[in-house]
């Protein structure tokens, strides 16, 4: 029976392969050619591996008239196609800085611009004889490069200042490549999951860079304002969809913490689910993404910015996305102060920039994590020892101890590590495994048919109602949110509701920002809170998530101020007329 994939001699090749193929990227800093060759992913499940170039989720794909299109010529007559053909370009050319960025320059790299008509002033390279006494086999400390990095930014930045050029004209830029190839490597064992639950939302592949734009897909970080995790999540939100914090005692006595932000298959669905709310709440992906960072506020901030200074750039046409895209080009300097012209300009191009980096690069679907989150039932208990005493080795794991093992598949129980002098599982980290620590269930992860094994073993104390399984097939069937040329199947069959849901986010890409538009949001909430209780499955819960939170931004004062805003311009009685 398997233990870690990860640790298996197949999965071993495959990881060699790709690191192998990430460390020429590194050294040469150059990327295969694009192939935009695309398939979906339900029609390649027999192929032992994709690239995410090849699939049809590509913003490229999705959204090809931002992303991909040939430009039209200047020579258009109408005024409106030349105004949206200006932000194109302005658009394409500021994904062109990320894409440098992130897949091109490395971290030893600052790049210096003379940022009134972006002049390249010089490419300077940090001196990497500064780390000459790192050993081959350490992990970098970017912060540690970073600080260097700092300094030197100071030291280019006057050097300009001196030669005439104001200080507020010289950017530096820094790439990142080193860290978006390490974010890849992170995510070797969960990156089909996030495509999988990205297309099962009907997001993009832009999402699945969530967490490499976050922290690079490190699991143990905790932001200045409170946010944990690879996906960043803020915790009142962990705390809304059972993501806790708790301890449980050993046979030593000591207690163990348990961190479940620290475990992406268990905050994966919650900030992907966060991500379709806010999309919906928000009018389109793009800005729903940049809000997943600076906060939907300071999106509904931009489209009112849109709507009173936006000029030629505002015509009956327009739409939220445009809206978004002029925020972060011609119309930037028109924005307030808030954390979006501060901090999240430049998400979604990171996002854009870390997805090309690696578009090409191959996932081999024999990484891919497959486990059972499983919880006890109710009053039972059994100690980790024990536990991994009933599950047998496995051939292709051998070189691995069961114990580290399990830390492996349970990163957010904050284990000791095992000393090579000890066989098992040492006393301090073996942990009694309960059903719940007070009024919180206590989730971990076994390989994959280890419920089986247990219950042939003699126990069967594992709940196979509260036992979910992460393989071939989770998160597929039918794409959401529902459209004419789907074909949903039995386990998500879509009602006149969800159509109806559909209906409104497609009003609201054009500032359907209305009072009318949030009675009518409310009643379909009601509607999915029914459905989740008469219909309970994955499906129908995912969708409540959503749309509460959508309902849940559509009930604050931002949102009253924009309403006030789309009301003034009329904007939404013509989007209605037509």
């Amino acid at each position: 029976m398997p233990r870690n994939l990860l640790r298996s001699g197949l999965v071993q090749a495959s990881i060699g392969a790709t690191a192998a193929i990430l460390l020429l990227l590194l050294v040469s800093g150059r990327l295969a050619g694009r192939t935009l060759h695309f398939i979906d992913m339900q029609e390649e499940t027999d192929e032992r591996s994709f690239t995410l170039e090849q699939l049809d989720m590509h913003p490229d794909v999705v959204f090809p008239s931002w992303f991909s299109d040939p430009l039209a010529e200047e020579d258009i007559e109408a005024d409106e196609a030349l105004i949206r053909n200006r932000l194109v370009r302005a658009f394409r050319d500021f994904l062109g800085l990320y894409i440098q960025r992130q897949g091109e320059d490395d971290n030893f790299t600052l790049r210096v611009v003379d940022n009134r008509a972006d002049e390249l002033l010089e490419i300077h390279e940090l001196n990497r004889e500064d780390w000459k006494n790192r050993a081959p086999d350490a992990p970098w400390d970017w912060a540690l490069v970073d600080e260097q990095r700092r300094r030197q930014t100071r030291a280019l930045v006057d050097k300009y200042v001196d030669r005439g050029i104001p200080r507020k004209a010289v950017t530096v830029k820094w790439g990142r490549r080193n860290q978006v190839i390490e974010a890849r490597m992170r995510e070797l064992g969960y990156i089909e999951y996030e495509v999988r639950l990205a297309k099962l939302l009907g997001l993009s592949l832009l999402a699945t860079e969530t967490g490499t734009v976050e922290t690079f897909n490190r699991d143990d970080l905790v932001s200045a304002a409170g946010a944990r995790g690879r996906y960043q999540i803020m915790p009142f939100l962990l705390r809304l969809n059972d993501i806790h914090r708790y301890r449980l005692r050993t046979t030593a006595g000591n207690t163990i913490r348990v961190y479940e932000e620290r475990h992406p298959l268990l905050t994966m669905e919650t900030a992907f689910a966060t991500i379709a709310g806010y999309r919906n709440a928000v009018g389109h992906e793009i800005p729903g993404l940049s809000a997943y960072h600076s906060g939907p506020g300071n999106i509904f901030m931009v489209y009112r910015t849109f709507l009173e200074e936006g000029g030629d750039f505002h015509t009956r046409e327009s739409t939220v996305m445009d809206a978004y895209i002029w925020a972060i080009t011609d119309g930037f300097d028109e924005l307030s102060s808030s954390s979006f012209r501060t901090h999240s300009r430049g998400y979604v191009a990171s996002a854009y920039g870390s997805l090309r980096a690696t578009e090409s690069l191959p996932v081999d679907k024999a990484a891919t994590l497959q486990v059972e989150r499983v919880q006890l039932r109710d009053g039972e208990r059994i100690n980790l020892s024990r536990l991994l005493e009933l599950l047998p080795a496995g051939a292709d794991i051998t070189e691995t101890n069961a114990y580290d093992r399990f830390r492996e598949h349970n990163p957010h129980f904050l284990l000791p590590e095992r000393s090579e002098s000890q066989p098992g599982v040492p006393p301090a980290g073996d942990v009694q495994l309960v059903s719940r620590s007070g009024r919180i269930p206590v989730r971990f992860f076994l390989p994959a048919g280890s419920i089986k094994t247990l219950f042939a073993a003699g126990f069967d104390g594992i709940d196979p109602e509260k036992t979910f399984h992460f393989g071939q097939d989770t998160y597929g069937g039918a794409p959401w949110p529902y459209n004419s040329a789907s074909d949903p199947s039995d386990a998500f069959p879509v009602t006149v509701w969800d159509r109806r849901y559909d209906e409104l986010v497609q009003e609201i890409a054009r500032f359907g920002f209305t009072n009318e538009n949030r009675e009518r949001l409310a009643a379909l909430t009601e509607r999915f809170e029914i459905l989740a209780r008469e219909e309970p499955s994955f499906y129908r819960d995912m969708q409540l998530k959503i749309i509460r939170t959508h309902h849940r931004l559509w009930h604050s004062d931002v949102f009253d101020r924009l309403a006030a805003v789309v009301r003034a311009t009329g904007i939404s009685e013509e989007a209605e007329s037509e």
